[in-house]
Formats: C-alpha cells, sequence, structure tokens
C-alpha cells in the first residue's frame, strides 16, 4: 500500500496555510482596525510593520457609537428581510423545481431556457421595470418591496430541479399507485430528501440578501427600513468619512453573515457539485 510522503504532504499544507493567511489578512485588518482609535486607524497603513496588524491601543469606542444610532434597526432589517426570503424562497423555489423536474407541459423546455438565462442577466437592466410594478402596487418604502422581487431565483429553482431529477421516477410511480397526490410526494416524499439543497439554497438567499445594497436603496427612503449595507455606506459622505464607525459596522456584518456560512458550509459544496455533475 502506497503511504503519503510526509515532505510533499508538508509542503501542500504550508502553501495552503500561506494562500488562507494571504487571503484573510485584508479581512483581519478591517476586523483589528475596528477596535483602534480614530486617530490610529491609518497611522501605520503606509508600511506594514507588526503595528500594522497588532494595534497599540484597542477601544470599543467604534462599536458604542454604531449602536448607539440607528444601526440595530438596519441589522434587524436585514436579518427579517434574510429570513422572510429564505423561508418564501425555499418554498417557491422547490415547488418550481419540482415541477420541471417530474412534469411535462408545453414550453417547458423554453421556460427552463428562460429561468437559467434570468441568474445570468445583470440586475441593473431590470431595476427601472421593478421599481414601476413596485410603484404600481404601493409597495414602494415598504418590506415587501425588499422581500418579494428576491424569493424566486433562478439558481436556486435550478439546483432543486437538479435534485428531484435524480430521483427515480419509479419511486414517483409507485407513490401515485400507493394513491398519493403530488402534493404529497412533494411535501412529505421529495421535500424531507432535499435537506442539502435546502440548506444551500437558504444560505445564497440569505447571503445574497444580507449584501444587498442597490435595490433597497432604490426601493426605499424611510431610515426606519434601511438594510446594513444601506447603513455602512451612510458612513462615507463626498466631504468626511467616519472610518471607525464604517469599519465597526463592517466587521459587524461580516460575523453575522460569516455563521450561517460556517454551518452550512459542506452542504453548499456538495449540493454545488451535485448538481454541476448532473
Amino acid at each position: 500500500m502506497n503511504r503519503p510522503r510526509p515532505l510533499p504532504t508538508l509542503l501542500r499544507y504550508a502553501t495552503m496555510s500561506l494562500i488562507a493567511a494571504i487571503l484573510l489578512t485584508p479581512i483581519y485588518w478591517l476586523i483589528i482596525s475596528s477596535f483602534r482609535p480614530a486617530d490610529e486607524i491609518f497611522r501605520f497603513a503606509g508600511t506594514f510593520s507588526l503595528e500594522t496588524l497588532v494595534p497599540r491601543r484597542l477601544t470599543l469606542d467604534n462599536y458604542a457609537q454604531i449602536f448607539a444610532s440607528s444601526f440595530p434597526r438596519s441589522l434587524f432589517n436585514s436579518l427579517f428581510v434574510a429570513a422572510a426570503t429564505v423561508a418564501l424562497g425555499v418554498f417557491v423555489n422547490s415547488m418550481a423545481g419540482f415541477a420541471f423536474a417530474v412534469f411535462d407541459f408545453p414550453l417547458k423546455t423554453p421556460l427552463f431556457i428562460a429561468v437559467l438565462l434570468s441568474f445570468m442577466m445583470p440586475f441593473e437592466t431590470i431595476v427601472i421595470p421593478l421599481y414601476t410594478l413596485m410603484r404600481t402596487l404601493n409597495w414602494t418604502d415598504t418590506y415587501a418591496a425588499l422581500i418579494l422581487p428576491e424569493v424566486a431565483g433562478g439558481l436556486i429553482i435550478f439546483l432543486f430541479r437538479q435534485f428531484f431529477a435524480g430521483i427515480p421516477k419509479e419511486i414517483y410511480e409507485a407513490a401515485r399507485i400507493d394513491g398519493a397526490s403530488w402534493w404529497q410526494i412533494y411535501l412529505r416524499m421529495t421535500l424531507p430528501l432535499s435537506g442539502p439543497t435546502i440548506a444551500t439554497a437558504s444560505l445564497m438567499m440569505f447571503i445574497h440578501q444580507w449584501d444587498a445594497f442597490f435595490w433597497p436603496l432604490v426601493a426605499t427612503s424611510s431610515a426606519d427600513l434601511a438594510v446594513v449595507q444601506v447603513a455602512i455606506a451612510r458612513n462615507m459622505t463626498l466631504e468626511q468619512a467616519n472610518w471607525g464607525a464604517l469599519f465597526a459596522s463592517a466587521s459587524t456584518a461580516v460575523l453575522v453573515a460569516a455563521v450561517p456560512f460556517f454551518l452550512l458550509q459542506r452542504y453548499y459544496v456538495r449540493t454545488v457539485v451535485s448538481g454541476g455533475d448532473k
């Protein structure tokens, strides 16, 4: 039996660790800078040294400043919008994926191609008609404008379709012979089996909504409906920038978004790989 050679293995892990350290250094600098006093944030940024990575003084003033402002409200808005989008999106996209995988209906292939093209289209191309629709429905400056346009997603439908298409059709036929309706087959049989796909879809929709900036900026104008990315951007103006509050709010947003990613990353990798193979 061939055993792995220790030296090549050690070099491989050392190289991977070095690459990871290089990629994570900017995030580390962002987070550690949020604990620096305002007058020291860029003091050692011009030349790379130990003081660049290890601050001389630490302070919580930047975090005290943002949590004394409207930033907690923005955190709540983003969490609520992301959670509502995930709850509705899993239901809607899984039903669409189930229909594309199981049923034969007119224009099935052109509709599925349209679904695939939808997640390749730049969002900026539909902003004006989407805003017009929201205004016609009187949904501007409401949670509905932030949530409902993001519920259905072409990529999420594609992932569910790939999973449901991988289930042998004999199982569906056997369930139908036993008297199960299509609704029962979807809700009680196939949906519980799609746990990894649900986890992946939830993660993708959550991160997408958490990072949303352009559409929330267009769809809402009330400060009470500002999401976290809009709140972060408000620390910068044409005249000046509050770097301490900016780094503190950005670090908070990064850490909150990292929690579901680390919890669900194994399902994400598994689903994306299997979906590509199919």
